[in-house]
């Protein structure tokens, strides 16, 4: 069942990211296309609830409400990140309970190298994407900085894990899209949707690796 789930989850995301743009052709707010960008993604929860990962689920979810309220209006996009971040918290807790420690990640060379290439991926982002001006550059640079621990925490699950390492370095850089495509939309209608349709895949494939990656993870994490 869980197979056949993560199919579904699939090809909603590949027909809203090949489709969705044309629920957006009305005024908000967007009613239609909140739930068709949310509905991957709940089903990916669904698939946590059903294994009982509940931090993973709630992370999920969280995310699945950040899709929704992006969607729903241009006025809650900033609630929509904060879902993000409340989602991104969940992922944290997951990683660090069923990780080997900070400790151990240290002893890593290659996750060493990851991460710093993470953090100095993180500055240059938003330095380069979101305007120094907008008032919503504290807010997002915020965002960013928990999306980043996020992404970080990931490396220090063993590498058995590496899917869900995968998509919370996946997830990460769908964000860089996102701010791309607001802050730098391109004038070209067709690369325009090509670019949005990207971004949107890589962030579904983010979220679809952390889940089947980090499935069973509250039970090493009891374990221990």
């Amino acid at each position: 069942m869980t197979r056949i789930l993560l199919a579904l989850s699939a090809v909603l995301a590949i027909a809203y990211g090949a489709f969705g743009s044309s629920f957006y052709e009305i005024p908000p707010p967007y009613v239609i296309g909140t739930i068709f960008k949310a509905s991957g993604i709940i089903v990916l929860g669904v698939i946590a609830l059903m294994t009982r990962s509940r931090l993973l689920a709630a992370g999920l979810l969280f995310g699945a409400l950040g899709d929704a309220l992006l969607a729903w209006s241009p006025d809650t996009f900033l609630y929509g990140a904060f879902a993000f971040l409340i989602g991104h918290l969940f992922y944290i807790a997951l990683f660090l309970r069923a990780g080997s420690g900070v400790g151990a990640a240290l002893k890593s060379l290659p996750r060493i190298v990851g991460a710093i290439a993470l953090i100095i991926a993180a500055f240059v982002m938003t330095m380069l994407l979101v305007p120094r001006d907008n008032a919503m550059f504290v807010s997002l640079s915020v965002y960013t900085g928990v999306l980043t621990l996020m992404a970080l925490t990931s490396f220090t699950l063993p590498i058995t894990r590496w899917l869900a390492m995968a998509g919370a370095v996946l997830f990460f850089i769908s964000d860089g899209f996102v701010a791309w495509n607001m802050f730098h939309p391109d004038p070209d209608p067709t690369l325009a949707h090509w670019r949005s349709f990207a971004g949107w895949m890589v962030y579904w494939a983010g979220q679809a690796a952390i889940c089947w990656g980090a499935l069973g993870l509250h039970k090493a994490a009891t374990r221990t």
